[in-house]
């Protein structure tokens, strides 16, 4: 993936994500007559009922009204309730800077919210030293089927606006720790990393593939 802005989430190919798989195999299905009284119990369609759901919940972020700009999101391939994100910001104290992290999301979703972690090493007051981001002052109660992941995404990309430090007395000292923080999230070593445990990975670009991207999105627009 080349270092430009995304103002939409693409839906990757979810390989190794199976919603329906048979419980029984041709062969213990001809065995003997009992097997015919095997039956998926109502668990079985539940798990997969949630699987599902979580899917068209992700196919709905490509809408823009339940997405945020400059993000850009990627299921994990051998687990969907993983999911790796990076997060582009343009204005503020955090202009330019690219931050990834990933949303672990309970098999229990949508009954209770999920986990935001950093990933790329941050300064922000609801970021932790570990990178658990706090969503509490905007959920304190989690409220199933009425909050959704969409509603978290945009709260993230939310506090990086300048009003969330509008209180703070050190607002000069902030000002300055945010850009730093932002400056060495886009440096070469930080972006170009290839084991940071994201699964969004990016790679430098020649001149020549510049030129062919640039012309490409300009043939398209």
């Amino acid at each position: 993936m080349s270092l430009v802005d995304v103002n939409f989430l693409t839906l990757a190919p979810l390989t190794g994500h199976t919603l329906y798989q048979p419980i029984r195999t041709e062969a213990s299905a001809s065995t003997s007559a009992e097997d015919d009284s095997q039956t998926p119990s109502p668990a079985y369609y539940q798990k997969y009922m949630k699987r599902y759901e979580l899917l068209i919940e992700y196919k709905n972020l490509r809408n823009p009204k339940h997405s945020p700009t400059g993000l850009y999101i990627l299921p994990a391939v051998s687990n969907l309730y993983e999911w790796h994100a990076v997060l582009f910001i343009h204005r503020g104290y955090y202009k330019e800077g690219v931050f990834k992290f990933t949303i672990s999301i309970p098999q229990t979703y949508p009954s209770h919210p999920p986990t935001i972690r950093f990933i790329t090493d941050m300064f922000h007051p609801l970021i932790s030293r570990d990178g658990t981001f706090d969503i509490r002052p905007q959920f304190p109660e989690w409220r199933p089927r009425k909050d959704w992941l969409s509603h978290v995404l945009h709260y993230v990309k939310n506090s990086f606006r300048e009003g969330v430090i509008a209180g703070l007395d050190e607002r000069t000292v902030f000002a300055r720790l945010a850009s730093q923080c932002a400056q060495l999230s886009a440096s070469e070593p930080i972006l170009f990393d290839q084991d940071d445990g994201s699964e969004i990975k990016f790679s430098p670009l020649s001149d020549a593939q510049f030129e062919e991207l640039r012309n490409s999105i300009l043939s398209n627009a």
